[in-house]
Formats: C-alpha cells, structure tokens, sequence
C-alpha cells in the first residue's frame, strides 16, 4: 500500500512520499491520477506515473506492522547513562495570580500549595543526575516553580554544590521567572553563573497588567520593567542574554502585543517567545478571535515573503524569528531519509526521564514541567527508586494506543504529539488521543505546504542569508 499526501500551490503540484520521508515536485496530470487512486476511483496499475517514479525509489509500499518507538529497546541505558536535563520544582508558591497560570485553578492538573523543596530532596535530585549522565558531556539543570525566585536560597546552594562536587562536569543553568524578584544579590548571581533566563512578559502594561498581577490584585508590569531598567545600568549585555516568553490569552490585544516588542526600548533588543494559552486539561473552551487569527496569520505571511526576500526584516515581528528556526528543523527532519521500517512510532514522544527529568517538591519524577502531576499516569519513578522503565516505555509508545490509525497515518514522521495529548482523567485515552489528531494533521499539513512554497520561491532552508 502506498501512502502520501498531496499538495497543492498556485503554481505547482506535488506529493509528500511517506515511506521516504520526501516530497516530489509532479505534474498535474500526475497529481489527478494520484488523487484518483487516494479517492479509489482507479488501482495503483491503472496509475501511469508509478513505475516512473518507482525506477527511483519513489511511490512504493509504505508498510509499518507494528507501532514501536525506534529507542524502546535502549530505554534502560538511556535512564541509566544519558540522562541529560533536571528540572527541579523548588517550590509550588508564587507571588503572582495570573489569571491563565496551570496553577490557578482554571485547570485538572495543579493549584498553587506552600510546598517547597528541601534541600535534601535537590541533593538527591542532583546526585541522581550525575550519577546517570556518565555519557553525557553537558547537562542541565533548571528551576521551576511556582515563582522559583521565591527559593534563591536553594537555587545558591545547588549551584554552589555543583560547583563543588562535580567541579569537572559542564552544566548550563536555566532558569524561568516571572521577574519581580530579579534585583540586587540574585541578578547578579544569575549573571555571574551563565543563567539562560527567561521572564514571563505579556506586552505593554495594559496587556501584562491584564493577567499577571499580586496577590493583592495588582499588576505586576512595573515592577518587572523597572527591575530590568536596575540590572540594565550596571549590566549592559543583560538584555541580549535574556528571552521573553509571552504568553497569548483569547483576551490578548495581538496587535498590541507585537507593537510594544517593536517598539519599546526596554525590551527591543530581547529575544521574544510567543506561545498560545495551553489548552491540555483546561477546564474552560479557549477561542481566539477571529481578529486575532487573522493577525496571526499575516505576521506568519510576512514572515514567508521575508524568507524569500520578498520584503526586509524589519517588515515582520520580532517574535516571528524562533518560527523561522522551526521551519527550518522541519525541513532538516527529511535530509538523508531511508525508508520507513517496518516498526515504528510518530516522533512526539520523547525518552521522558532522560532528555528531561522533572522532580516535583514530593520527589516524584515526570516526564517534563507540563506533565498533569495529578495523573497516574504520567508518573514515570520517584527519587526513591529512581525511574520506572515500564513506565518510561508506556509514554513513550503512546501510539500503540491508537495503533491502527497511525500504521496508516500519512503523518507519521511529522506527528509531534506526545502523551500529554492523550491524558484524561490519570489514564491514557485512545479516544481523547484521536480528538487531538486532527489538529496535528493539520499542523504537519501545514508545514508540509509551507515547505513546498518555499521552494518554489527559491528560498535556501538552513541559511542565514534569508533577508534583503
């Protein structure tokens, strides 16, 4: 059986071959037939083109028997030797009530509690990381919260332990931070140590102030630009080591938003990231405007037309970069591809408890920070016994649970969707798995076209050389 897609553009026809993980350039006449045996209108040997592009490698029998993940059977030697990324859940308090927060309540997953951390619990944490990372040359350690800042204390004193019990390892600190805290002893603490800093800001005051405020219901803008003015004066590359995480509710003002990173001083030097409101196990129905679709969509146009120097950079947003970079990986994942075995799973699960290894203020371990820590399921271990394999493999095989769908999904190596996707109610749930795979149909198709027009305008994936 053959699998692929069909793609489109003004200009030009094409294919996307699953079972090499390419995209051919055909004719149309070419397309017609290929869409006529997708519909089943005619058989593969009433198909003219086939034994053309099959001389070549191309349009063959696409055949996956069993949905395996291709890492399953070193997952033991992962756990025990790569892990490469702790995430440490200092403290489950904040100083902040954001309104969208996975803490406030709006969700089936968390709310905020006056756990935090002992530094028994970090040791272990740490200890446990270097101890299963013997083949790893770099690894990292980042502090979650809850607003970690809260607990500088035992963010100092893990480093401080690092430094002096592992003084030979390479380890890069990271670090995300609602920024009102960020003055004084610990801005310059984070400096001094290589933190990758990240600070949540949702635009101008009126848009930040909107969602992210006190305890006491203020909003907590000025407190955070007037913290990055401090370190600014004494800290002149500051603002060039730091990224903002912005952070877009169906309230959000997106044109706002996009103009005040444009244009603000403060920030416009900044790297800008932008995510939507998460939607996992939200309690509510999250709905963008129309308007701001519509937005969105021409800051994504502009974007294109400057990748194939049809306009400069300073025509697009700023925030729009990390989405270039994307698109790129995106086209790297179809270099040098053979053929698609015969066991194999969609790449959205990654091997959780090595490539990130989240530990909560219990000492229980999941897979990363967005794991629902009220859910059975994606318990993965505790530092008490360390991670479970058995149960590193059930996340990691999330398609097995909709095994028939994906052995025929044309998506297969473009699905990103891992086990987060198909929680509900602490199980893994086939039906709520193929609810959400609509969306990453149309997301793969997405990019698939992109990818197409790109080419078609001549556009060169991976250079730096984008713009005029």
């Amino acid at each position: 059986m053959i699998v692929y897609k069909l793609i489109k553009t003004p200009k030009n026809y094409f294919v996307y071959d699953r079972n090499i993980n390419k995209i051919l350039n055909i004719s149309k006449e070419e397309y017609q037939e290929l869409d006529r045996l997708s519909k089943k209108e005619i058989t593969e040997k009433e198909v003219s083109c086939l034994k053309k592009y099959r001389k070549y490698g191309y349009l063959k029998d696409s055949v996956v028997e069993k949905i395996i993940h291709p890492e399953t059977r070193y997952i033991k030697h992962h756990l025990e030797h790569r892990v490469q990324f702790l995430i440490l859940q200092v403290t489950q308090s904040c100083n902040l009530r954001c309104d969208y927060c996975t803490y406030s309540g709006s969700y089936n997953n968390r709310v905020h509690t006056g756990k935090n951390m002992s530094w028994e619990l970090a040791k272990k944490s740490i200890d446990y990381l270097y101890t299963h990372s013997n083949e790893i040359e770099k690894v990292r350690i980042s502090f979650y919260g809850g607003e970690p800042l809260l607990r500088f204390d035992l963010i100092k004193k893990c480093v401080e332990y690092v430094k002096e019990t592992y003084p030979d390892r390479i380890t890069n600190y990271g670090i995300t931070t609602n920024g009102t805290l960020l003055s004084g002893e610990i801005a310059e603490f984070l400096i001094n140590n290589h933190f990758s800093i990240t600070i949540s800001l949702d635009g101008s005051k009126k848009e930040h102030d909107a969602n992210r405020k006190f305890v006491n219901g203020e909003g907590s803008f000025d407190t955070i630009i007037n913290n990055i003015k401090e370190i600014s004066k004494y800290n002149k590359d500051f603002i060039n080591n730091i990224r903002f995480n912005t952070v877009l509710n169906p309230k959000s003002d997106y044109g706002a938003v996009r103009n005040y990173f444009d244009s603000e001083d403060v920030v416009c030097d900044a790297v800008v990231g932008l995510s939507l409101m998460e939607e996992i196990n939200h309690k509510g129905d999250i709905s963008f405007s129309r308007e701001f679709i519509n937005i969105r969509r021409y800051d994504y146009f502009l974007l294109l037309m400057a990748m194939v120097k049809k306009l400069k950079k300073e025509a697009i947003p700023k925030f729009m970069s990390e989405i270039k970079a994307s698109i790129d990986i995106d086209y790297s994942t179809m270099e040098d591809s053979a053929s698609l075995n015969k066991t194999w799973h969609h790449g959205g699960p990654c091997i959780a408890g090595a490539m990130r290894m989240f530990v909560n203020t219990d000492g229980v371990i999941y897979p990363c920070e967005k794991a629902v820590e009220t859910s059975e399921a994606m318990k993965i271990g505790d530092m008490d016994k360390g991670t479970d394999s058995d149960r590193v493999s059930n996340l990691m095989n999330i398609g097995k649970i909709s095994e028939k769908d994906c052995k025929n999904c044309w998506a297969i190596n473009w699905c990103s969707m891992c086990a987060l996707y198909a929680e509900k109610d602490g199980k893994l749930d086939p039906a709520t798995k193929r609810k959400n795979c609509a969306k990453s149909l149309m997301e793969a198709q997405e990019k698939l076209l992109n990818i197409c027009a790109l080419k078609e305008f001549g556009y060169k994936f991976g250079k730096e050389e984008m713009y005029v």
